[in-house]
């Protein structure tokens, strides 16, 4: 079982983390299961079409939600979730500017008097 604080594997019957010392849940409580969107998909299209600097901002942040999801740490995969989704509409946003602001160039200069 891992450690929901810190991601420490400690033995399943354990009832306190050899890592850090947190008291450990069990993972069996029958509640729900808890599904985070990681927008790995997302991150890695606007990437390739939008803005590299920042979709790979975004693929870091979407390749840390399943792991810390896996680990236990439920916030810290909505925060890496959250960022991720942020990322995304920032690198798309900024590819869509550029797109524009080279269109609106592109007809300036056709609409200039040719010498």
């Amino acid at each position: 079982m891992y450690c929901r604080k810190c991601g420490y594997k400690n033995a399943d019957q354990a009832k306190f983390c050899e890592g850090c010392g947190e008291a450990m849940k069990s993972s069996g409580q029958g509640g729900p299961v808890i599904t985070i969107p990681n927008y790995l998909t997302q991150s890695i299209l606007v990437t390739l079409f939008c803005c590299v600097p920042f979709g790979i901002v975004a693929i870091v942040n979407a390749s840390r939600v399943n792991t810390r999801a896996m680990a236990g740490d439920v916030e810290g995969a909505r925060d890496a979730s959250e960022n991720a989704y942020k990322w995304v509409i920032i690198s798309l946003v900024c590819g869509l500017l550029v797109i524009l602001i080279n269109v609106a160039l592109v007809f300036m200069d056709e609409s200039r008097p040719q010498q």
